[in-house]
């Protein structure tokens, strides 16, 4: 049995002005929003606490964000966790190949959009 929903999130972006725009608007919406700058930070509050969606920047230091997916996927604990890819970077085949069902979203990412998103991954509508 699938565990109920809390609304809870997490947010991985390494821009500090993208990332508090981003947490304003997840919160604003009612979401419960942790944050983390780097693929790394990502993976440890995976592995620390329960969310419902993580929104990932593909572009991240330390260990990218589809490095970060990979590692998602081949995890039991969290591999049917909804994903949100955020990306300005051009994707090779490759790249979309390890999107594995994430929803991806293109840069510059209009909040509205990401809260559209979230819902729809969440709940099946806005």
């Amino acid at each position: 049995m699938p565990r109920p929903l809390t609304g809870a999130l997490l947010l991985v972006e390494d821009d500090a002005a993208t990332r508090r725009m981003f947490e304003y608007a997840l919160t604003s919406a009612g979401f419960t929003v942790h944050t983390a700058t780097n693929g790394a930070e990502a993976l440890t509050h995976l592995k620390t606490r329960g969310f419902d969606l993580v929104v990932l920047d593909s572009m991240l230091p330390c260990i990218t964000g589809l490095g970060v997916l990979s590692s998602m996927r081949q995890d039991e604990a969290t591999a049917q966790l909804p994903v949100i890819v955020v990306t300005g970077a051009v994707l090779t085949r490759e790249d979309v190949e390890q999107l594995r069902g994430a929803i991806l979203l293109r840069k510059p990412v209009l909040v509205e959009e990401l809260v559209d998103a979230v819902n729809l991954a969440l709940y099946g509508h806005l």
